[in-house]
């Protein structure tokens, strides 16, 4: 799947640029399956989902969808216009689980989607927010494997915090893909919550060694567990 949006014409003109303003290096590029996978990223700043799927488009040409917030872009209304012209499929909180049959139908036609299972920007240097069980979910209902990412960089909010940490400081960002979760022994078992914190944190805890943070993991009814 190859979606035409805004986005993608946006990236394939301003990537080479994006990534001299923003990027200072990828690893881990040789992890990457073959499309559809998903993406489950932790969340620093603004610029980082951006910078992911123009790698994307590098790579597979075609941008990754990115599940985001329905007040991500400057308010509700706006979020709800220009989100999905833009690549990212928009969470409606009176009925979250849309979000996840649009993502699940942009993964059948072989596409690519970016999640931050931590929900929010997390400027804490030490540890991951408790992950949110939407990726597992995904997953496991698509049958895709998922690619932890670990993203370094500043925090930034607003474009007075990009320009002055990425032009004037060259504080820039890096980015390391690890390799490919596969949840294939799940298959076919019954989804309820434990099942769903397990593969959670599983994937909470790649995602932390990548980014060299400490996860925090669901309290779940298996004792023996062992990761």
């Amino acid at each position: 799947m190859k979606p035409k949006n805004i986005f993608f014409f946006l990236g394939s003109n301003t990537g080479p640029l994006a990534n001299a303003l923003f990027l200072d290096s990828i690893f881990g590029q040789e992890n990457l399956p073959e499309p559809p996978f998903i993406l489950a990223v932790n969340h620093v700043s603004i610029p980082d989902g951006w910078l992911i799927s123009n790698f994307m488009m590098d790579c597979f040409d075609m941008p990754a969808w990115t599940i985001g917030r329905d007040d991500f872009w400057i308010g509700k209304r706006w979020s709800n216009f220009i989100g999905p012209r833009l690549g990212g499929i928009v969470i409606d909180w009176r009925c979250p689980a849309k979000a996840l049959e649009r993502a699940r139908e942009v993964l059948l036609k072989k596409g690519i989607i970016q999640i931050f299972p931590e929900g929010t920007r997390n400027p804490d240097k030490r540890a991951l927010c408790l992950g949110k069980t939407g990726v597992a979910r995904l997953a496991l209902s698509a049958r895709v494997p998922v690619v932890p990412v670990g993203y370094f960089g500043p925090r930034v909010a607003t474009t007075f915090d990009g320009i002055k940490n990425f032009v004037f400081k060259r504080n820039l960002a890096r980015i390391v893909f690890g390799k490919a979760l596969d949840f294939s022994e799940y298959y076919g078992k019954t989804i309820d919550r434990d099942l769903l914190y397990e593969v959670t944190d599983k994937i909470m805890i790649e995602i932390g060694k990548l980014c060299d943070k400490r996860p925090r993991l669901h309290v779940i009814s298996n004792p023996k567990r062992t990761y």
